[in-house]
């Protein structure tokens, strides 16, 4: 039971930032909306937040010293498989994911010396962004 002097709790949006709404989630592939909220949103760090996001993902407790996120060390490491993208992106289209002939034809390119570090961090950047806020 909170004590008379202890500030009321903010609501779940000032600490944390909007909630995901289902539009966000339409091409997640698997689809793992869920109810429970326990921090953060990922779909709000895009923008600047994400210009840490690769130190985030390998020196977690250097940023945030009381995460209990793991670190990811070795994704900076391993390389992305250039040949391995573009049937992937062709199976998600058959999916519904709206991807260009264009698109597909230059995703080879897209992930040439790319590291699977990088790939998380460009997924990070665009989350939150397909729908736009009204605030």
């Amino acid at each position: 039971m909170p004590l008379a002097d202890d500030p009321p709790l903010p609501c779940e949006t000032e600490r944390y930032g909007h909630y995901s709404v289902a539009g966000e989630a339409v091409y997640d592939r698997p689809f793992q909306f869920g109810s429970k909220r326990t921090g953060p949103d990922l779909a709000r760090v895009a923008g600047a937040t994400v210009t840490n996001g690769s130190a985030h993902i390998w020196k977690t407790l250097d940023l945030v010293p009381e995460s209990n996120m793991p670190a990811y060390p070795w994704l900076s490491r391993t390389m992305l498989n250039p040949k391995d993208i573009e049937p992937k992106m062709r199976v998600l289209r058959t999916l519904g994911a709206p991807y260009s002939d264009e698109e597909l034809a230059g995703a080879q390119n897209e992930v040439t010396d790319k590291t699977e570090q990088d790939a998380i961090v460009a997924y990070l950047q665009v989350l939150g962004t397909a729908i736009k806020s009204k605030n």
